[in-house]
């Protein structure tokens, strides 16, 4: 079970969720734990691809590295 936030809003900001929340037949609490869900998501794929982009620079910038993926290839998968 997800655990509960507390949080203050402004009245116009409550006012304007509210608004979307019913215009998308949901409740507030869940309008916004579905934005809050989705933001975390985002931020968890934008930290996985710059690690991704890390390891490409990586391998761009240490012949030794790109040789070495070049060596032993890209895995296959064992369903294969």
């Amino acid at each position: 079970m997800a655990e509960t936030l507390t949080i203050r809003l402004e009245q116009r900001d409550r006012e304007t969720l509210e608004a979307a929340a019913r215009h998308n037949g949901v409740g507030l609490s869940a309008f916004i734990r579905d934005i809050a869900e989705a933001e975390a998501q985002r931020i968890r794929n934008a930290e996985i691809r710059a690690e991704g982009e890390k390891v490409v620079s990586y391998l761009l910038h240490h012949p030794e590295a790109r040789a070495e993926i070049e060596l032993y290839g890209t895995p296959i998968d064992e369903a294969e």
